[in-house]
């Protein structure tokens, strides 16, 4: 069984806690006087990571209580002189963010859970899924979908919802017009005051625009989502969504305050996806990796990011509905290892659980009612952390069932129908069967010493539907918890932000 899996960093340590808060590594190695400063404002902590651009190092991170409640500028400073104590840094203590100044300081942000976004598109499974799949991409998050015309009742329910954001789809280029003029009338009367992102009929485009605005609505065009049948194009969107997320973070969290010295932020599942992509397509200079899944295990939810086309492979394949995007991400919100626990436990189900705790933990001796009272325990409380050793071990089944679950609702099916001409397999969504690379991040794979165990794969019975999901992938853990700040450089620094992955995403042995 797989079950160690902390990788040893060559000259470098073992990465450790500090009681200042600061996670270290050994500073000599490294060129402090001018570091990336990549920062993460969450809701609870901000986190900072320093980093050493010359050599694609890891200098090393801090953290401290977050203030967006009261001047986001003072959890920023706390983290900002633990990283100092630590290694020395900056020239003086950051007595004010003074001390980033002429550094290279990025950030990212999750809002307090992302956008919260209304879909409006012409057909459920096309339209309607290709902005899904624009919002999810940018780290926004789908509160309601409509399709067709909208209704009185339709509208009102949308109204209900107070989103952030309207993403008003629909239509071909130069195919039908009427629903989404339609619906662009609608939203025009309507109440709402969010900002309406039109991607549809670019032929309609100039029309709609005209409708909203003379209504008093803000409005933003982007390229249609599907320009053609069954072909997506969502950059777009993405890119105009997290636009939207960057002026309201902004606000919402007192980050006006620092935008001096902050030049970029990204929404943090943005910042993941585009992580990966680097590490999946490389650089001019130099190659990736090639398609890989990413499995993202958090309290509240799974995330689960894919990098290839994954078209249908095999003899006698029929493919069916909408082709999917290169980079794909999707959200289980029902598959946080904290907040859902007992989500987890109904959906597989104790027995499954117990199992597999006692068959891949044999040296724990757990009864079913115990391995039970934990998992309500961490439900309810859900900033609990493994007291007893086999905790760990619960911690680990539980991880792994979220896993298979998040993986299984990611990937594509097939199905073996009879036809006349004979058995065929019907195809749907992206076959990941040949991806070679897995990789957990997220902190179960940090702090979790079976974090390899969670990986892999689960009794699969061979049934007529099946999870188009990776054979034999090698697997991949992102210990370092660096994909983010990965991301975060790709787009200016990609060269070094392609060596940290290469460095930091180490496989198991």
């Amino acid at each position: 069984m797989l079950r160690n899996h902390l990788p040893v960093f060559q000259n470098e340590g073992r990465a450790r806690r500090l009681t200042t808060g600061t996670y270290s590594r050994r500073p000599a190695l490294f060129d402090v006087t001018s570091p990336a400063i990549l920062i993460d404002f969450g809701s609870t902590f901000t986190k900072v990571t320093a980093v050493d651009l010359s050599s694609s190092h890891l200098i090393g991170r801090s953290q401290a209580p977050s203030t967006v409640l009261t001047d986001v500028r003072e959890g920023l400073l706390q983290a900002l002189t633990a990283l100092r104590e630590c290694h020395r840094i900056f020239d003086r203590a950051p007595k004010d963010l003074s001390v980033l100044a002429n550094k290279v300081v990025l950030a990212w942000s999750s809002a307090a859970g992302g956008l919260r976004i209304a879909v409006v598109g012409n057909v459920p499974g096309l339209t309607v899924e290709a902005a899904n799949q624009s919002a999810l991409g940018a780290g926004a998050k789908i509160v309601g979908s409509t399709a067709f015309k909208l209704s009185d009742e339709r509208i009102h329910e949308i109204e209900s919802l107070r989103p952030d954001m309207v993403l008003l789809t629909g239509g071909v280029d130069g195919g039908d017009r009427a629903t989404i003029l339609h619906n662009a009338r609608v939203l025009a009367q309507s109440v709402l005051a969010a900002p309406i992102v039109v991607g549809g009929n670019r032929d309609a485009a100039a029309e709609i625009a005209k409708i909203l605005r003379d209504a008093g609505k803000a409005v933003r065009l982007v390229d249609n989502v599907m320009p053609t049948a069954g072909t997506l194009a969502v950059e777009s969107a993405r890119e105009e969504i997290r636009k939207l997320f960057m002026e309201r973070i902004t606000h919402a969290k007192g980050l006006d305050q620092v935008k001096e010295f902050v030049s970029v932020v990204l929404p943090t599942p943005m910042a993941v996806l585009e992580g990966i992509r680097l590490g999946a397509d490389g650089t001019v200079a130099e190659k990736g990796w090639g398609d890989m899944l990413v499995v993202d295990v958090g309290g509240a939810t799974t995330d689960v990011h894919s990098i290839g086309y994954g078209h249908p492979a095999g003899e006698n394949v029929i493919a069916q509905g909408l082709a999917e995007s290169y980079a794909k991400r999707t959200v289980e919100g029902d598959l946080g290892i904290r907040f859902n626990a007992t989500t987890i436990l109904h959906r597989v189900g104790l027995d499954r659980l117990a199992t597999d705790l006692s068959q891949d933990f044999s040296e724990y001796s757990v009864s079913d009612e115990a391995l039970r009272d934990y998992i309500e325990r961490i439900s309810r409380e859900t900033g609990a952390v493994p007291q007893a050793k086999w905790h760990f071990g619960a911690d680990a089944v539980l991880a792994r069932a979220a896993v298979d679950l998040a993986i299984a609702r990611h990937v594509g099916r097939r199905e073996r129908i009879v036809a006349r001409e004979g058995e065929a397999w019907v195809h749907s969504g992206k076959d990941l069967r040949d991806i070679h690379m897995l990789i957990g991040t997220g902190g179960v794979f940090i702090h979790n010493s079976f974090a390899a165990y969670v990986l892999t794969q689960g009794a699969v019975t061979d049934e007529r539907v099946q999870a188009l999901r990776p054979r034999t992938p090698k697997i991949f853990l992102d210990s370092s918890y660096l994909l983010y700040a990965v991301g975060l450089l790709s787009e200016n620094h990609p060269d070094v932000a392609l060596q940290m992955f290469k460095r930091y995403i180490t496989p198991v042995a």
